[in-house]
């Protein structure tokens, strides 16, 4: 993002590697921008309680609230505690448009809750819970799904899920991907 005199801009050389990036319009990209820079009370920087809320405006869904927690630290490439516009567009991109491989690493940065570059079954229990409660089915729901993601996906059996088994595990299970992609709630 450019900067002018303090303020951030969306420049036209931003814009051109947006489209590139991202395969949208020029006016889909400003549009989006414009929500983002108001939304940030003009500051281009979101934190994670106004990432809360244009995520779900944008989703059209009003609770996602628990889960955005953990999609705002995907999100947050550059670990800083806040996402530019940059890092929004091309994640959000990513995790409603882009391909099934781009949204399942995208869904293992949200199941990796302590960073540690495995999901244990402790981290895809808090997930699948979430998902449950989302979508209106009881807990004991997801403790069966959060059994049988790390039975099936732990290929190793080391009782981890590394980052390649979990988007293994997802491509080629498609009922369990379809409830283990918190970006499909």
């Amino acid at each position: 993002m450019g900067n002018r005199n303090g303020t951030h801009v969306l420049t036209e050389r931003d814009v051109e590697i947006l489209i590139k990036t991202s395969g949208k319009s020029e006016r889909e990209i400003r549009q989006w921008y414009d929500e983002f820079h108001q939304d940030t009370n003009h500051t281009d920087r979101m934190d994670k309680r106004q990432f809360q809320v244009f995520y779900s405006k944008l989703r059209k869904k009003s609770n996602l609230q628990q889960i955005t927690d953990h999609i705002f630290r995907a999100f947050d490439a550059d670990q800083s505690g806040t996402i530019d516009f940059s890092e929004f567009l091309f994640a959000y991109i990513a995790t409603s448009e882009g391909t099934k491989q781009q949204k399942f690493e995208y869904a293992f940065e949200v199941y990796d809750i302590n960073d540690d570059q495995v999901v244990e079954k402790k981290e895809a229990k808090k997930i699948l819970n979430l998902i449950c409660r989302i979508i209106g089915l009881p807990e004991e729901d997801a403790k069966t799904y959060t059994n049988t993601l790390m039975l099936t996906f732990d290929t190793n059996q080391d009782k981890v899920l590394s980052k390649t088994e979990f988007i293994n595990g997802c491509l080629h299970d498609i009922t369990l991907a379809r409830f283990a992609n918190p970006f499909e709630i």
